[in-house]
């Protein structure tokens, strides 16, 4: 009796192992159906998406930018000033400076690669899940990644729309500014 019992779960736990590993690879196989490729940007199409931006000089300098100063001397006002911890302002994101872009997906990573960029940007790995400060997610629907730094946070998306073209919009969000959008159209290369 208690064979039969053991039997039982042993053959429930196996079938249900299967279907999921069967879900996940078929989940797996269209994304990279849908995302997998070499994809070069539509200049016309990247253009007609474009915001202006809104940079308007203020007499102040923008709200909590008021500093005194007494014969050249600043004097403090009490406000702290958060700012990168670096003197270099960071780089834009490699997609954004890259005009190609060759995506190729695996169970659990997309790996896009930026041929135009170089250094340590040229690939990204984006991991399913929460992986060194970056939490990444994807389904047929979009591929997305979210990362924050101490001097912004980073949200990249990567959608296929209706006429079969890839549109990858970047939100940049600094500290004391507008989020700032960038969106990218890329056609699939021949």
């Amino acid at each position: 009796m208690k064979l039969r019992y053991f039997a039982l779960i042993t053959w429930l736990v196996l079938f249900s192992g299967n279907t999921i590993i069967a879900s996940t690879i078929a989940a797996t196989n269209d994304v990279a159906e849908k995302y997998a490729g070499d994809w070069v940007v539509n200049v016309e199409e990247t253009d007609l998406l474009r915001e202006e931006l809104d940079e308007k000089p203020t007499v102040l300098g923008g709200p909590g930018k008021v500093s005194i100063s007494v014969l050249g001397l600043p004097i403090p006002t009490g406000r702290s000033k958060v700012g990168p911890q670096s003197p270099l302002s960071a780089a834009d994101p490699a997609l954004l400076r890259s005009r190609t872009m060759s995506i190729s997906v695996a169970a659990n990573k997309i790996s896009i690669q930026y041929p135009e960029v170089g250094g340590k940007d040229a690939k990204e790995v984006l991991r399913k899940g929460h992986y060194r400060g970056r939490d990444s997610k994807w389904s047929q629907k979009k591929i997305e990644q979210k990362y924050k730094t101490t001097e912004r946070k980073v949200t990249k998306t990567w959608s296929i729309r209706g006429d079969g073209r890839l549109l990858a919009v970047v939100t940049i969000k600094n500290p004391g500014s507008k989020k700032r959008t960038f969106s990218r159209v890329f056609d699939r290369s021949q």
